[in-house]
């Protein structure tokens, strides 16, 4: 229990110092380029919200209950996206990786938020988050 919630406490921390340095040392218009890039069109809401969101899960994925638990919902689906983005692109790096411990320390949290709970909606909107922004991207792409 207590190296869980260490392990969320340092996951958490990290995501939310990505986010905020993604925030203030990339400029808005090339990061929105980057992205859109990447298929994740339009650029601008995603070079805005996505490190938002980083910030904001990553500072909450240490708690439980429903606070907890929409957090690590938010956490699980930025790494699992970023995985099927670079495996569908064939670009897999360290960056991956990372993403893959993001992922499994999302669920690990989600099950801690969730103990004593039914989980199958939690997972069933994470899977659904992932799997419309992947579909998305991936027509985005193939538009252009």
């Amino acid at each position: 229990m207590i190296a869980c919630s260490r392990i969320a406490s340092a996951v958490g921390t990290a995501l939310t110092a990505h986010g905020t340095a993604a925030l203030v040392t990339e400029p808005l218009g090339q990061r929105a380029r980057r992205l859109a890039d990447r298929g994740f069109a339009p650029g601008v809401p995603h070079a805005i919200l996505v490190p938002l969101l980083e910030v904001v899960s990553g500072t909450l994925l240490p708690r439980t209950g429903v606070v907890g638990a929409a957090a690590a919902a938010a956490v699980t689906a930025l790494g699992a996206v970023r995985v099927g983005a670079d495996v569908e692109d064939r670009t897999v790096t360290t960056g991956t990786a990372a993403a893959v411990g993001l992922t499994l320390a999302g669920l690990a949290a989600a099950v801690r938020a969730t103990r004593g709970r039914s989980r199958a909606g939690l997972l069933a909107v994470i899977g659904t988050v992932v799997v419309f922004e992947l579909v998305r991207r991936h027509r985005v792409l193939r538009a252009h």
